[in-house]
């Protein structure tokens, strides 16, 4: 047997579906500490660098996770069709996502990212004609409505530009809820760790125009201006958390979910931000802001045997 053929045999291999369900649980954990750590560098970095340093910190991680993986048997048209979807995210969910992470509060931003599910519902309906089942709606609009408990609070401290900053998170959202529904169609033909690679790198390349544009026309500073080297490696290790590991994990659980499923485990993703924004900005969230958490997290206690 051929190293090529023993590999295809590993990638058909499945993980079984309590290790997916934690891979999920696992992604959203990372996203969610994350958002909080990237708004806590935003005060020192603009986003389009942020957004540079965050990706090579991630991609050069996770050329060292590649390594046992033998990614040169992979290479070609396939994969890279498949890394394409990187343009969506991390490049344009993440280019966009930061500027209104930048205009808003974490704990908004963690909690907007969590109407992923209805736009990934959507998509996948609309170009797959994957249609959900009522008891994966009901789960959704249930998480749904959380959102929509959590929306109704206002932050004082950035209330001149929230309104704006939290339109830029739905737009990235919609970016990310794209990216889920295409991955879900390449994440069983190669390794987790190598996809992620070849996603994030084409991500990189986006996240580099979209900086050197904004640097030419004078939207950005420097990008050493003013930034200190532990603030550089803080930010970098930021990157590693927001997309290396939560993105390995994630393609790793939906190669035995649909992407609906999928989706249902990122409604964890403001739990783990709001909490995270609490101990770690101080931002003080209000009793309507657990009430919306409360539901959608029963929202995925429901809806956690679905596939």
């Amino acid at each position: 047997m051929t190293a090529l053929e023993v590999s295809v045999l590993k990638i058909s291999k499945k993980p079984t579906r309590a290790i997916a369900v934690l891979a999920m649980v696992g992604s959203a954990a990372c996203w969610g500490i994350a958002t909080v750590m990237s708004r806590d560098v935003l005060n020192q970095i603009s986003p389009p660098a942020l957004l540079v340093i965050q990706l090579t910190a991630s991609v050069s991680f996770l050329l060292l996770m590649i390594i046992p993986e033998r990614p040169s048997q992979y290479f070609g048209k396939p994969l890279l069709r498949a890394s394409l979807t990187g343009i969506l995210e991390p490049g344009l969910a993440y280019t966009v996502g930061l500027i209104g992470l930048s205009w808003t509060t974490a704990g908004h931003s963690a909690v907007i990212s969590s109407a992923e599910p209805i736009f990934i519902l959507l998509l996948g309906w609309l170009m797959f004609k994957q249609r959900p089942s009522r008891r994966l709606m009901g789960c959704i609009a249930m998480a749904f409505v959380g959102l929509l408990i959590v929306s109704q609070e206002r932050i004082p401290e950035v209330a001149d530009n929230q309104i704006l900053g939290d339109f830029f998170i739905v737009i990235a959202t919609m970016f990310a809820a794209g990216y889920v529904v295409l991955s879900a169609r390449f994440s069983s033909n190669f390794p987790s760790a190598t996809i992620a690679a070849a996603q994030q790198t084409v991500g990189l390349i986006l996240a580099i125009g979209v900086y050197w544009m904004a640097l030419s026309i004078g939207l950005v500073p420097s990008f050493w201006h003013d930034i200190s080297v532990p603030t550089v490696v803080y930010a970098g290790f930021s990157g590693i958390v927001q997309y290396a590991i939560p993105f390995w994990l994630y393609l790793l659980g939906l190669r035995v979910l649909s992407a609906g499923a999928a989706g249902l485990y990122l409604t964890l993703t403001p739990v783990f931000g709001l909490i995270g924004a609490y101990f770690w900005l101080g931002e003080q969230p209000h009793v309507i802001m657990f009430a919306g958490a409360a539901l959608i997290l029963g929202a995925v206690v429901i809806g956690r045997t679905e596939t």
